[in-house]
């Protein structure tokens, strides 16, 4: 399901500035205080030659409150992690609480609005479907991590008609309709753990 920035026929991709180049400008303007700013903000920008990709999702991790096993990691850094995610489904206990967390690095130049989007089956009928804006990051080595919901818990459905299989389709893109990572899943609902 489209979100409505991306349905808009009027939007223009803005125009790409390098960052050593915001940084120049911010140094050429003669305002400290812009300068000190601009490199706070842009910081050391992390591109490394070997991997052209702008955005790397490394790990998804579902949060369960109370779930004896503790965290569901998934790395997201290799195909065959990846493609593992659709063959071994995981199990969610029917009115459990849960937060996603996703932990990605930015190379090579910052990436306007990051959004996760994410449609939830059970056999042919669409669920739930989501788009969540992650934000916009700066290239750097470490991590960032973002959690949602920011805020509270997610609370899996309970019930009869919903314990049962589920698949799912998740795509990281951004503003510019760039794709950064496309993959399926597979879950559980069920009475217990």
């Amino acid at each position: 399901m489209a979100d409505a920035a991306e349905e808009r026929s009027d939007y223009k991709v803005p125009e790409k500035v390098d960052p050593n180049a915001l940084l120049k400008e911010a140094d050429a303007a003669g305002d400290a205080a812009l300068a000190e700013y601009t490199k706070k903000l842009l910081g050391e920008t992390y591109s490394p030659a070997d991997d052209p990709r702008r955005v790397v999702i490394l790990e998804l991790r579902v949060i369960c409150e109370g779930r004896p096993d503790g965290d569901i990691v998934y790395t997201l850094d290799d195909a065959a992690s990846i493609k593992a995610m659709k063959k071994n489904p995981f199990q969610l206990k029917e009115d459990c609480k849960y937060k996603i967390q996703v932990t990605f690095r930015v190379q090579h130049e910052i990436v306007s609005g990051l959004k996760y989007s994410n449609a939830v089956k059970k056999k042919i009928m669409t669920v739930a479907s989501e788009n969540i804006m992650l934000g916009s990051y700066r290239a750097q080595k470490e991590p960032h991590v973002v959690t949602f919901p920011r805020h509270g818990w997610e609370e899996a459905p309970s019930g009869a008609m919903a314990r049962g299989s589920y698949t799912a389709k998740s795509k990281f893109f951004d503003d510019d309709k760039n794709k950064y990572l496309e993959y399926e899943y597979a879950f559980k609902i069920a009475k217990d753990w």
